[in-house]
């Protein structure tokens, strides 16, 4: 599940000097932390109020009574801690817990950490757009092949280019009106850049899903859909990041198909029927 702390251990690199003096108390001092006052809070670590508050928000909560709250929990949870890495000594129940714990707590910490107001505004483009194209490169090409086959059953033109030559001509074809949506765990693939660059040349709206983490992409990109920091682990690593991933692709469609409002529905309905006749119940 969530954890505050580990939250903050994950985004100190790039955090900035007044805010990891507060990491730091909170690190070192989480308890009095907790239980001081903000004002108290503030002198003991050198800092104004409102950058502790800032840093509440930052870490993708409402303020500082949910940071401490989220402290209070971790004192009291008691739940199995499992590390995200393999092991050769694994047995199948620890690889079961493994996959369930860091599953989840990639969900969570997603949660955490994307931008509502950044998901309603892709979701409003994206429901407007004349053409989508949607793009990753290895692992990242799953999540865009599952919002391919969303988007296409309520009547998108939507297209996920096979590489990135192809994503590159294509992109000086779409009209302004249309959206490219990119995902890339790191933010460093030079192709997602790229494509990137590109987009503004020809001032095509991007949306980029990657990793909370500072990157070149996302200084890049138009909006940033963030999924949480996970242990960058190359055994187990790319499995929570994918699965981060594949939750935004079902809030994206989730969300656009409400803002399209009762007809994309009717769609649904019409495309799911498409194909019953090759659903078996018994064998003949």
């Amino acid at each position: 599940m969530y954890s505050v702390m580990k939250h903050i251990k994950q985004q100190y690199p790039d955090m900035k000097n007044k805010e990891r003096l507060i990491a730091d108390y909170i690190l070192g001092s989480k308890e009095k932390f907790r239980t001081s006052s903000i004002a108290k809070n503030a002198e003991a670590i050198g800092v104004s109020q409102a950058s502790i508050t800032n840093f509440s928000k930052k870490l993708g909560l409402k303020g500082l009574s949910q940071l401490k709250m989220e402290l209070a929990k971790e004192e009291t949870a008691d739940r199995p801690e499992y590390t995200a890495a393999l092991s050769s000594a694994d047995t199948v129940k620890d690889t079961l817990d493994k996959a369930l714990n860091n599953t989840v707590t990639a969900l969570y910490n997603t949660r955490k950490t994307v931008d509502s107001l950044m998901i309603e505004k892709s979701c409003r483009i994206l429901s407007g757009a004349d053409e989508v194209m949607l793009f990753g490169i290895g692992g990242s090409r799953i999540p865009c092949e599952d919002l391919y086959l969303k988007l296409s059953r309520i009547g998108f033109r939507v297209d996920v280019p096979f590489d990135n030559h192809v994503a590159l001509t294509k992109v000086a074809n779409l009209k302004k009106n249309s959206a490219v949506i990119l995902f890339s765990t790191s933010g460093r693939t030079k192709e997602i850049i790229d494509i990137l660059n590109r987009t503004k040349e020809y001032g095509v709206t991007s949306i980029l899903v990657t990793q909370n983490v500072n990157s070149i992409a996302r200084n890049k990109a138009d909006i940033v859909l963030s999924t949480s920091l996970e242990e960058n682990n190359i055994r187990i690593g790319t499995m929570t990041a994918r699965i981060s991933q594949l939750y935004l692709v079902d809030v994206l469609f989730m969300q656009t198909a409400v803002q399209l409002g009762s007809d994309v529905f009717d769609k649904l309905t019409e495309t799911h029927d498409a194909v019953q006749q090759y659903k078996v119940d018994k064998e003949k």
